[in-house]
C-alpha cells in the first residue's frame, strides 16, 4: 500500500490531481516514466502491484503467498526510495 501512497504524494507534489487509482497510474506513467525519471523496470513493478491490488480488492478468493510478498518487497522499497528522491528535488 505504501507504494500507492508514495505515487499519490509524488503527483500531489507536482500539482496533479486524479480521481482514481487508474488515473494516478496513467499520470504517473505519462509524467515520470516516459521521461525516464522512473525506470521502466520500476514502472512494470508498479503495474504488477496495481494488478495484484485490484485482484485482492475484487476477487473473493485471492490471497498473497509468502514467496510473492518476499519477491515484491525489495523492488517496492526501491520504487518508494526513488519517489522520495523525486519529491525532495
Amino acid at each position: 500500500m505504501l507504494v500507492f501512497y508514495a505515487v499519490g504524494a509524488l503527483l500531489i507534489k507536482n500539482g496533479i490531481k486524479t480521481a482514481s487509482h487508474s488515473g494516478a497510474r496513467q499520470k504517473f506513467g505519462q509524467l515520470f516514466v516516459v521521461n525516464g525519471k522512473i525506470s521502466r523496470e520500476l514502472a512494470k513493478h508498479y503495474t504488477e502491484l496495481f494488478e495484484k491490488r485490484n485482484k485482492g480488492d475484487y476477487n473473493d478468493f485471492f490471497d498473497f503467498d509468502k514467496e510473492t510478498v518476499l519477491r515484491l518487497l525489495p523492488p517496492s522499497q526501491e520504487l518508494i526510495n526513488r519517489i522520495e528522491e523525486l519529491i525532495e528535488e
